[in-house]
């Protein structure tokens, strides 16, 4: 996964409460969504993220804020792509813009205004990073999933599904929520993770952390129509069982993504600028990273 202002847009769908009937069983369920990732076609996405960093210790309180709106298009059929990315650090009030297409077996990124081509070796795992909804799916399928309640997106019934994952999936959240969080800490990175040696059963960041996922899924199709993943978590050298001064950071991500547009036209079409491409700029900015979980 391509390892989250006023120009940020938060998508809202018009959404009314239905009588609720649990008329299907989770398992049932997880075999009806995947059949249904299995089997599209065409759909296009949106996705509103927010995240906050607070650092402090003895002489310092940091912060770090960022919003940042996504969309995206998807055509299996003839095997194309396109997502956007609009990232706003709040505090400085930068702007920071990424696209990416795949089409014709090669992909382009274009960052601010320049262009980069891509060789590919692997076309179809290029399309499988573009194609995300049914990673979206697997994430709920290995996870502990109860039918909640039931409400109507765009007309359509859907099933709400509160999911706890499983510790290996929630871990991997963790795991790049805490690396996004260094990335912009006035606190150095504990020699443990630049040797890639930390490890995370002997902390105890899952006592001072939370992940929570809840899903609609349509009655009709069975198509995942919404997703939110809410993380938060708390890093100290005790919990992170490090020998380090004393500091704090507090990390809190808010992510929705909407899928629609089914079986529907999806044109991806290439700007032509993307002619004038050049080598690829060296090292994205380290932002975007704060926005990785479970996107390209």
């Amino acid at each position: 996964m391509k390892s989250i202002l006023t120009i940020i847009a938060f998508i809202s769908l018009l959404y009314l409460p239905v009588v609720f009937a649990e008329d299907v069983s989770v398992d049932q369920l997880k075999q009806m969504m995947t059949a249904s990732a299995d089997n599209l076609t065409t759909y296009t996405y949106t996705r509103s993220a927010e995240n906050t960093i607070i650092y402090s210790n003895e002489s310092l309180q940091d912060k770090f804020a960022a919003v940042k709106a996504t969309e995206g298009k998807v055509n299996l059929t003839v095997q194309s792509g396109w997502w956007s990315h609009q990232l706003t650090d709040i505090g400085t009030g930068q702007v920071f813009s990424w696209q990416g297409y795949f089409s014709n077996g090669t992909e382009y990124w274009k960052e601010g205004d320049n262009w980069t081509q891509f060789i590919i070796d692997d076309p179809d795992a290029v399309m499988a990073d573009y194609n995300e909804l049914p990673s979206q799916v697997a994430l709920l399928n290995y996870s502990n999933l109860s039918i909640t309640g039931a409400q109507t997106i765009d007309g359509e019934d859907c099933y709400i599904i509160a999911a706890e994952p499983v510790r290996l999936i929630k871990e991997t959240i963790l795991g790049t929520q805490i690396y996004a969080a260094y990335l912009s800490s006035p606190f150095p990175m504990p020699d443990e993770f630049d040797n890639k040696d930390f490890d995370l059963d002997n902390s105890s960041i899952s006592g001072n952390s939370n992940v929570s996922v809840t899903a609609w899924v349509s009655k009709q199709t069975s198509q995942l129509r919404r997703i939110e993943i809410d993380s938060s978590l708390t890093l100290t050298p005790s919990i992170l069982n490090i020998e380090e001064q004393d500091f704090t950071i507090q990390s809190t991500l808010q992510e929705r993504t909407d899928y629609g547009n089914f079986g529907e036209s999806v044109q991806i079409v290439l700007p032509l600028e993307s002619r004038n491409y050049s080598p690829r700029t060296k090292g994205a900015d380290w932002r975007w990273a704060v926005f990785g979980l479970v996107e390209p």
